[in-house]
């Protein structure tokens, strides 16, 4: 019998290392059957169980000695989807051995992998994950504190695709990720920034409910303002400056093609997103914020909560300064729809938030910039002639045709929400 499942240990590795000599696809899959039924037999005996562990390491080797390691990936694949149907517990020494192997061959940037290769290594370790997900994420999280920038962005990369993945294990630990990955707010590497970004996207396309936590999306707006004071500082080189102009683009993007008909997005972003609209170092997101809050008004979310609303120790740990009020809120927006130099789709996203949000402004204007904002709206793109009385492209003009509601009045009163909010950003 030790001899039978000697020869059997034998002919398993032979096939793993030569399945790829096969031609058609069927031989293949043949070939991946017979490796799985093998796999299924050498597990059951201790001695043998250990020779097919000890083989494992020995077929990941070559990732030390060749340049070329798309073979190598493959065959490994070949083992893992076997192994993972099979009910056996890989050692945890071989496990990390392996896992090491593989996310080594993928952060070292020394190596040229191709698109192809990089997502055979990225199926590798999402092949781990399934088999022992509680080990490959605590490895990934303690790659996050790694001093090598390949290595931490290669991490988060990979549990990116783990959120993407949608496998049960991941909806689970999501939120113990999401706060490992809050260690790397106030990285200051470029590549650092951007995977933290990418991993945000991807979190928040794949379960919002996940992340009920504001800090995800709220790391977009620090981060957008972030970029926003390193150019302003003027001391950047010329390529520093695109990075950076590339970061504060990559934030817009997040945040304007974010779902919010997803499960959880509205109680995640309203009302919070009014909290970004008056400070000035996030202008530039007043246009997918437009797009978020434009979304959820056309669902009817806009009154599934008020400001007030909201967690008291939130507010008074995140913003200071003063408050946030109906008359704050429409100066802000009235200056960026008015100004000639904020650019005219800037202008239209702070036209398009007066007219979704008129509720949270005064109860009587609603009718008459439901009418005139989608002509200045038109004007902005050409479609009007400039020059009607009151529709100047000006700060003036604007001002004129959208306050006439509110004429004679000295201050402006909500119609709903009465609760002031400080505005982040902001001296009194």
């Amino acid at each position: 019998m030790e001899q039978i499942y000697q020869n059997l240990s034998q002919l398993f590795f032979s096939v793993l290392r030569n399945w790829q000599d096969c031609k058609e696809e069927k031989d293949k899959q043949a070939v991946l059957g017979a490796v799985a039924a093998m796999m299924a037999v050498l597990l059951q005996e201790e001695l043998c169980r250990e020779h097919v562990w000890e083989q494992l390491l020995w077929l990941v080797h070559p990732y030390q000695e060749v340049q070329d390691t798309c073979r190598v990936t493959k065959s490994l694949i070949v083992f893992l989807e076997a192994l993972e149907g099979v009910q056996s517990v890989i050692p945890k020494d071989k496990f990390l051995a392996i896992t090491s192997a593989v996310f080594y061959q993928l952060s070292d940037d020394t190596k040229e992998h191709s698109e192809a290769d990089r997502a055979e290594l990225t199926h590798c370790i999402l092949l781990q994950a399934r088999i022992c997900p509680e080990e490959t994420v605590q490895f990934l999280q303690s790659q996050l504190g790694a001093d090598r920038e390949a290595g931490c962005v290669a991490a988060l990369g990979l549990l990116a695709a783990l959120a993407r993945s949608d496998e049960p294990m991941m909806t689970e630990k999501l939120p113990q990720v999401v706060e490992a990955v809050q260690c790397l707010r106030s990285d200051p590497r470029i590549q650092v920034r951007r995977a933290v970004l990418h991993f945000i996207k991807d979190v928040l396309s794949a379960n919002a409910r996940s992340c009920s936590a504001w800090d995800v999306v709220g790391h977009i707006f620090s981060e957008f303002s972030r970029t926003t004071g390193r150019r302003a500082a003027g001391d950047l080189s010329a390529q520093e400056a695109q990075e950076e102009g590339a970061l504060q683009e990559l934030c817009m993007d997040i945040l304007g093609s974010l779902d919010v008909s997803a499960s959880g997005m509205t109680k995640l972003l309203w009302p919070r997103l009014l909290l970004y609209v008056v400070p000035a170092q996030y202008t530039g997101m007043l246009i997918p914020v437009s797009r978020c809050v434009q979304a959820l008004a056309e669902r009817g979310d806009l009154m599934v909560r008020e400001i007030e609303d909201l967690d008291p120790h939130f507010l008074s740990s995140m913003f200071q300064g003063p408050l946030l009020t109906p008359q704050t809120l429409m100066a802000r927006l009235l200056v960026v729809a008015g100004s000639p130099f904020a650019g005219s789709k800037l202008q239209a996203a702070a036209l398009l938030l007066m007219l979704n949000l008129h509720s949270k402004i005064h109860r009587a204007v609603g009718a008459m910039w439901a009418a005139e904002i989608p002509l200045l709206l038109q004007c902005l793109q050409g479609k009007v002639l400039v020059g009607r009385e009151g529709w100047r492209q000006g700060r003036g003009g604007v001002k004129m045709e959208l306050c006439s509601a509110a004429e004679g009045k000295h201050c402006l009163q909500p119609s709903t929400c009465s609760a002031a909010v400080p505005i982040p950003g902001r001296q009194h």
